[in-house]
């Protein structure tokens, strides 16, 4: 019995001393430690929970706003990595180590040697393992999420080449995922190519740089020694360690993401290809392209054709443009395009409708225009019987113009009917147009028997207005028979001027009766009636021309006289004046038989040819003193040789020469006018002498320069 206590007291002291060199050894020698553990254990689990990027989304999202919610959503993860994680594990460990107290696990240790071989160290060690575990955990399920979600397995993108070209319709999208598409894209249309509303260039690039930007940002959470170790000094830059960005895992799954964009924006480029052939419809001006159409000056049925060609592509456009379509990743709004490309072909239908409203509103336009145009010529007021009679011959012919216009419209009635076909709803002005048009055949013959109703009553009150013109016009004859009778014993050769413009009044008023004397008979004709004798105005008028053109051409050739007299020399035409003499004369002499038994006129009409020739010895003196080659000098001895005091040129009035009497020294002006054509010969002499010495000279100086170049040469 003793040796059997003996051996349990040697086994309980074994078993003492193993419990003792355990408890030593092992973290967990105190329940505050595992409490401890156990609070850090779930603060890790959370962190594995943590949302690091964004892998949801109810619908498909542009790229800038993806990024953007990603931002957002890193930026929250790391702030509580960062921050919250750190304060809320220091906070665990410092309540419950505290409780402890000295000893092991003292937070209060101000050594680093103690502190190094302290349980305490061991238990941080622990912890920030647990920690980066955590972290390493919580980026490979996060960058695994994110590459799931964005690669959304649609296979047919791994498996095209890089020559892809959209074959197939546009509506039927052979790259459906299994999966959501992620993000969202607008269709639109460049001046130059189909664009989408993000860049397809930047989807890998900015996929990437959220994933790695994400993963560089976790190796910045720090450790919690610092802020639990109050008491030691630690180094700024301890963090935790976590994934590299070459990571193998990192970097297959970043290989995964970009091969899978970069081969989704092949199909993605090959379908916006495909709208290039929308383009020059999408960028047709409306304006433009009606005036084309009108410059063509296309009929009705081709315009028509075009309105049925807009409508066919209309269609086709609702039936082979999709609303949208999904490509791999991406959902591609091509709604805004589409109904853009739908509404310009609407457009340019409407516009070809107007303009054809307008081409038919103008043709109908001209045919009331037509319509009117007859109705004002039929309802004109007749001014005369002779209107009445116009407006007759032209009513004989308003059946057939009618019938005429009639057809016009019928052919304008069928372009109508194209409208109706479109079913294109006419203006209301149009439509009234159009009626009005149809309607106005009958109201033209309708208006013609009421023309022909009125000129009846017309005809007689003209017949009565005939016979009292008829009795004015007799009495106008007697009236200007005796004026002319009275006129014609006036001889007084001093108011050729007065006399002259009174026989022009007169012989204007004779033809005037005359006119209205034929116009007089021409309505006697239409009447029915007898004509009325112009025999006397005839007579009268044939009596008259001799006195009336004595009177016109002794006035027409005083005021030649004036002219010629009273310009300057220089300005004077000698032949002007030579042929004004001869005409002058030649008229007054035919007129000398007419006035033989007229002793009174015939003394008047010889006065005015002594007049006439009287002037022809002036043409000498005047041919004289234009002599070209009068100078100065030559005038002078003019005026000192003839007496005259004032200074004289060509460029004085003629009447100058004859107020000093230069008709007398004819001889005299002849001398001075050939010794200034001697002199002018001396002097042209002279000039062509000094002409060929000059010349003579400059021939000998370049032959005398050539010689000299000559030598220099040599």
């Amino acid at each position: 019995q003793l040796k059997y206590k003996t051996f349990a007291s040697i086994i309980l002291q074994h078993h003492i001393a193993g419990f003792d060199c355990f408890r030593r050894s092992t973290l967990l020698c105190d329940r505050n430690v595992f409490h401890a553990l156990r609070f850090v254990h779930q603060e890790c689990e959370m962190v594995r929970r943590l949302p690091l990027f964004i892998v949801a989304n109810e619908k498909p999202i542009p790229l800038e706003e993806y990024e953007k919610q990603n931002l957002t959503q890193t930026n929250k993860t790391m702030k509580y990595l960062q921050n919250t994680w750190i304060e809320r594990s220091t906070m665990h460990l410092n309540r419950i180590l505290s409780r402890i107290g000295n000893g092991n696990f003292y937070i209060g240790v101000s050594s680093w040697n103690i502190y190094s071989v302290m349980k305490l160290k061991r238990l941080i060690e622990q912890v920030l393992y647990r920690m980066q575990d955590a972290l390493r955990d919580l980026l490979l399920d996060s960058t695994a999420a994110y590459v799931n979600f964005l690669v959304n397995d649609c296979s047919a993108i791994l498996s095209i080449g890089d020559d892809y070209y959209w074959e197939g319709n546009l509506i039927d999208s052979p790259f459906e995922p299994k999966r959501p598409a992620v993000f969202y894209l607008t269709l639109e249309m460049g001046q130059e190519a189909p664009y989408y509303s993000t860049d397809p260039d930047s989807f890998p690039k900015t996929l990437r740089c959220i994933m790695d930007d994400t993963l560089t940002e976790c190796h910045f959470v720090h450790t919690i020694e610092p802020s639990l170790m109050k008491s030691l000094i630690f180094a700024e830059n301890l963090f935790l360690s976590s994934v590299g960005l070459l990571d193998p895992i990192i970097l297959k799954r970043r290989v995964a993401l970009l091969e899978y964009y970069r081969k989704s924006l092949l199909p993605l480029r090959a379908y916006a290809s495909r709208y290039t052939a929308y383009r020059e419809l999408f960028f047709t001006n409306v304006k433009e392209f009606v005036e084309q159409i009108k410059s063509a000056d296309k009929s009705s049925s081709e315009i028509k054709e075009d309105i049925a060609l807009q409508i066919r592509m209309r269609e086709n456009l609702e039936h082979t443009v999709p609303l949208c379509i999904v490509i791999g990743p991406y959902w591609i709004n091509v709604q805004p395009l589409r109904e853009a490309l739908i509404r310009k072909r609407v457009e340019l239908t409407a516009a070809l409708l107007k303009m054809l409203t307008e081409k038919l509103r103008l043709k109908t336009a001209d045919v009331i225009a037509c319509y009117n145009t007859i109705n004002e010529r039929m309802c004109e007021k007749p001014a005369s019987i002779e209107h009445i009679y116009d407006i007759r011959a032209y009513i004989e012919d308003v059946p057939e113009l009618v019938t005429r216009l009639e057809d016009r419209m019928r052919s304008i009635l069928y372009e109508y009917e194209i409208l109706e076909g479109f079913l294109h709803n006419l203006p209301d002005a149009d439509f009234q147009q159009k009626w009005n048009a149809l309607a106005y055949p009958r109201l033209v013959l309708k208006q013609m028997v009421s023309v022909k109703e009125f000129h009846e009553s017309e005809v007689d009150r003209f017949r009565k207005q005939q016979f009292a013109d008829e009795a004015t016009f007799t009495a106008s004859i007697e009236d200007i028979n005796a004026y002319i009778s009275k006129f014609t014993t006036l001889y007084d050769v001093s108011k050729v001027s007065e006399m002259s413009v009174e026989v022009r009044r007169l012989w204007k008023t004779l033809q005037e009766l005359i006119d209205q004397g034929h116009i007089m008979n021409r309505r006697q004709e239409l009447f029915e009636m007898p004509p009325i004798s112009l025999n006397n105005l005839f007579e009268l008028r044939n009596n008259f021309k001799a006195y009336r053109e004595l009177w016109t051409v002794a006035a027409d050739y005083l005021k030649l006289e004036e002219t010629w007299i009273g310009n300057p020399l220089a300005s004077v035409d000698l032949e002007g004046v030579r042929r004004g003499l001869q005409q002058t004369h030649d008229s007054l002499k035919d007129l000398l038989p007419l006035f033989r038994d007229q002793p009174q006129l015939l003394a008047m009409l010889e006065h005015f040819v002594t007049v006439v020739e009287a002037f022809r010895p002036n043409l000498d003196i005047m041919e004289l003193l234009k002599c070209p080659f009068l100078e100065a000098i030559h005038w002078g001895q003019l005026a000192k040789e003839i007496g005259v005091k004032g200074k004289l040129s060509v460029d004085v009035g003629f009447d100058v020469f004859l107020e000093h009497g230069f008709r007398d020294h004819l001889e005299t002006v002849r001398r001075v006018v050939v010794k200034a054509e001697q002199l002018r010969l001396e002097q042209e002499a002279l000039w062509a002498e000094e002409e060929r010495i000059r010349q003579i000279e400059e021939d000998y100086r370049r032959a005398r320069a050539e010689r000299r170049l000559k030598r220099t040469d040599i």
